[in-house]
């Protein structure tokens, strides 16, 4: 695995890649950049039924697409195509009755309050 720099483009085939399981049940993820200067990132994360995203602050914000089943936000289900954008400092816990995969893009710093866990590792090369 390779981290990402701000300076270095990179092709990433996700299909490819395989699912890193979470500390927490039912979550696993694929991170597809990281900047650890700025905590910045992308990742697609993956919700088996029933499952529920540790409560978390997006200091930066973050951008979520459902790229497949359906999560709820807020109290809001959102399907797949949907599109959610958290604002910085925003704390949320998403969760998923049917399950689903999300990508989503961080602008700094994700701050787990559980378990003090976070989604991130390096991105693959």
């Amino acid at each position: 695995m390779a981290t990402y720099t701000s300076d270095k483009s990179y092709t990433a085939q996700t299909e490819d890649m395989p699912w890193a399981c979470a500390p927490t049940a039912g979550i696993s993820f694929k991170s597809l950049r990281f900047d650890p200067l700025t905590g910045a990132g992308a990742v697609l994360i993956h919700m088996t039924p029933n499952s529920v995203y540790p409560r978390h602050i997006a200091h930066g914000g973050m951008d979520l697409l459902v790229v497949d089943g359906s999560v709820t936000y807020i109290g809001s289900l959102v399907g797949r195509g949907g599109f959610i954008h958290v604002p910085p400092g925003t704390e949320h816990e998403p969760t998923s009755a049917s399950g689903c995969v999300l990508y989503a893009t961080f602008a700094g710093k994700v701050e787990n309050l559980h378990n003090l866990w976070s989604p991130r590792a390096p991105a693959a090369g």
